[in-house]
């Protein structure tokens, strides 16, 4: 049954099982308000206050369908003063955040609520059950999707990326920068303009969902010891040793975080990402193999793109902005703290 087929009565037994307080009242079907119209308009009283409510009902939840219903919502609200709802079969997670973002409300088949006027705050959500919605995220943040999102991400204040510009920087081909750029836009993190090009809509929300999914361990990481007590000379010997490679590597987590944004003040252990063999690394570093007590990391990236956005700190290699931020949120010494330092000093969205 299709949601706007649900009928008054449907809408009222739910918003009675909702909010229970809440004392509603003259229902209208189909009513214009300014130059739209509202799927359901009605009133509502609570302790004693009275409220309007403009419903839009949706058939699918997803954000390329929830985004232009906000903004109708919004239109609509203008002449009515009233709190916007969205109704639909099921609103997925990244739906949900739109709507937060937006101050809209949203109800669905599945018990996923949120509504929040007045003194008013519901905000419910059920295990997730959607499996396409699950599948779309997993691609966008596939390793090789992630090449873009990390540019994306690293050039946040770009008014406007081409397909080929995207494609050439972030070193995958047109038709698979297409594809991740469609559904980004798909998921309301992008926005197609009117000119050829696309603009990055919600920069904070990708790199929120980004590290929600992401994990440092998907890299391959091989632990050794090295003598080496004063980091200032480590970091040169890095610099020295990459120059005369020809090979990137780039330092993250607490080490990378010292030079860049220091806010732990102490810490024990060399995190550094490498190209090509490790074997060559840890004999020029002079690194040692142990059982326990490991204080030098060697990382094999999850995928080439980890290199995007690095640069020589202090004559330190350090891994990119984003990267670094990804690293640490999840990492136990204080990583969160040191994360969210990261992010308001220097990513600030």
């Amino acid at each position: 049954m299709k949601i706007k087929e649900l009928g008054k009565s449907k809408l009222q037994d739910n918003l009675r099982q909702v909010l229970p307080e809440l004392e509603v009242k003259d229902i209208q079907a189909n009513v214009k308000i300014g130059d739209a119209r509202a799927d359901f308009l009605f009133t509502g009283r609570i302790k004693g206050k009275e409220y309007i409510f403009i419903c839009e009902a949706k058939s699918l939840g997803s954000p390329s369908h929830i985004l232009p219903a906000i903004a109708q919502l919004k239109r609509m609200e203008k002449y009515k003063k009233g709190y916007p709802i969205i109704l639909g079969p099921y609103i997925s997670q990244r739906s949900a955040e739109i709507c937060r973002q937006n101050e809209v409300g949203f109800m669905d088949l599945q018990g996923n609520v949120y509504l929040s006027f007045s003194d008013v705050l519901i905000d419910r959500r059920v295990k997730e059950r959607n499996h396409v919605e699950k599948r779309e995220i997993v691609e966008i943040f596939s390793p090789k999707a992630t090449r873009i999102i990390r540019v994306l991400l690293e050039n946040v204040n770009r008014e406007r990326w081409l397909i080929s510009e995207l494609s050439q920087e972030s070193e995958v081909s047109l038709g698979y920068a297409s594809e991740v750029l469609n559904a980004l836009v798909n998921q309301g993190y992008m926005e197609k303009q009117k000119r050829k090009g696309f603009q990055l809509k919600d920069g904070a929300g990708l790199l929120d969902r980004w590290a929600s999914v992401y994990s440092f361990s998907q890299n391959k990481i091989v632990n050794l010891y090295t003598l080496e007590k004063d980091f200032a000379i480590l970091f040169k010997r890095i610099n020295d040793v990459s120059g005369l490679l020809k090979l990137k590597c780039g330092l993250t987590l607490l080490s990378a975080a010292s030079i860049v944004a220091p806010y732990i003040a102490r810490f024990s252990d060399i995190y550094l990402y490498v190209q090509g063999d490790i074997e060559m690394w840890r004999e020029k570093l002079d690194l040692r193999e142990v059982e326990v007590g490991a204080n030098f990391h060697l990382i094999t990236p999850y995928d080439e793109g980890v290199f995007y956005g690095l640069r020589k700190v202090k004559r330190s290699p350090i891994i990119g902005n984003i990267q670094l931020y990804l690293d640490l949120i999840k990492y136990p010494a204080r990583g969160k703290e040191q994360a969210e330092y990261l992010r308001k000093q220097l990513i600030r969205f």
